[in-house]
């Protein structure tokens, strides 16, 4: 039985090779924005870092976000913790939803009857 080809990446804090969906991918969006890619399906370019907080303060601390980015500015502090928050939710989301399967829920006549009263 064949084996289905895993990408493998580099986290730009640690520098750990991973698998791409054990890295969360950061995007350079139009403006110059930076947007977290928790599907991995934004346009632009890209730079991949551990699901974990410390590897975002790494990069934050040794500016490997912009570099990775080929940023021309540096990040505010507003903008840091609008990533900050946007990449907790996005860990929650991935392991919420391992291999982005749609997740079914089920629920009797009776509870649903109660709820939509």
């Amino acid at each position: 039985m064949a084996t289905k080809h895993l990408p493998i990446r580099t986290c730009i804090a640690t520098g750990k090779k991973c698998a791409k969906n054990e890295l969360m991918r950061f995007v350079l969006g139009k403006d110059e924005k930076v947007l977290v890619d928790p599907k991995d399906q934004l346009k632009g370019r890209g730079a991949n870092l551990s699901m974990n907080i410390e590897a975002f303060e790494i990069a934050i601390k040794k500016r490997a976000l912009e570099r990775a980015l080929k940023l021309k500015r540096k990040l505010t502090a507003e903008e840091i913790e609008n990533l900050r928050k946007s990449f907790l939710e996005g860990i929650e989301e991935r392991n919420f939803r391992k291999g982005n399967q749609a997740v079914t829920i089920k629920v009797s006549q009776e509870e649903f009857k109660k709820v939509t009263k």
